[in-house]
């Protein structure tokens, strides 16, 4: 049986929803175990459920508190969660708080696995094919060294072959063109680093237009760069939904052919809704 730590009280829509999805989580798997930090007042629904422990946590870290408040918030439901990690009493802690603080206190109180010199943020992006692709670093850091791209390419090939069972995952480097010697110094020598790993099946650079195609399982990235690269896809797809809807709510015959779409239509905005997958 795994354990987990939720935190119950950091997002922006409060205790209640975190309340509902530990339900729907506890009911379809029965091999876990939860601890959901918060204020137990109003946690109390979940003390029905065996497998579901409410640890009291009177504090909280609000989303605009900033990143180094998780040293004064101690009592605080995010820090308890993370605090657990670090006890052993669980493997794993959820939150859907402030994304700067919740790395901020990974970092503070669970440091890096021996090795990596810098961690990252990685998201699971769709794709054409419909299998999805991991992207890493989309946001924790500013710029990255040559050197940090490679172990982000290793994280993200260690995750694509233990987490998503892929044998020889297809890396990629985010760059400006696909020749090897695009991009600045920095990008010219991670391609090399990449090319001459022998722990990785690097495919060379991908520029932005194709990550989404499904040819690539791992795109690697600075941080920088690959925050605008994923909010550019969040807008692009938000917007051509808008822009479809509107086409089509313009006439009769486009009403008509919407409504005969509308099971299609709501499939493919499920898919690039990024607030359909989780962080």
């Amino acid at each position: 049986m795994y354990k987990l730590s939720i935190d119950a009280m950091s997002g922006d829509l409060g205790s209640a929803i975190v309340v509902e999805a530990c339900e729907m989580f506890i009911k379809s798997h029965h091999d876990a175990e939860l601890y959901v930090t918060g204020k137990k007042e109003e946690l109390e629904k979940l003390s029905s459920y065996p497998h579901i422990h409410i640890v009291d946590a009177r504090d909280i870290v609000k989303m605009d508190d900033g990143i180094m408040s998780v040293r004064r918030k101690k009592e605080s439901s995010m820090v308890k969660a993370v605090m657990m990690a670090r006890e052993g009493i669980v493997d794993g802690v959820v939150s859907c708080g402030s994304t700067g603080a919740f790395y901020t206190s990974a970092m503070l109180f669970l440091k890096r696995i021996e090795g990596v010199e810098k961690s990252c943020l990685m998201v699971m992006m769709p794709t054409y094919n419909g299998k999805g692709m991991a992207m890493l670093d989309v946001g924790a850091n500013a710029e990255n060294t040559a050197e940090q791209l490679y172990d982000f390419a290793i994280m993200g090939h260690i995750y694509a072959k233990n987490i998503r069972g892929i044998q020889q995952p297809r890396v990629a480097l985010l760059n400006i063109g696909t020749e090897s010697k695009k991009g600045d110094e920095t990008h010219q020598k991670a391609y090399q680093l990449l090319q001459q790993s022998d722990r990785l099946h690097f495919v060379g650079n991908v520029e932005g237009r194709d990550i989404l195609s499904g040819d690539y399982d791992v795109v690697v990235t600075d941080g920088f760069s690959g925050n605008i690269a994923l909010k550019t896809c969040e807008g692009v797809a938000g917007t051509l939904m808008k822009m479809i809807k509107e086409s089509m709510m313009s006439s009769f015959k486009g009403k008509l052919g919407a409504l005969l779409a509308k099971s299609s239509l709501y499939s493919l905005k499920e898919k690039f809704d990024y607030k359909s997958v989780g962080g």
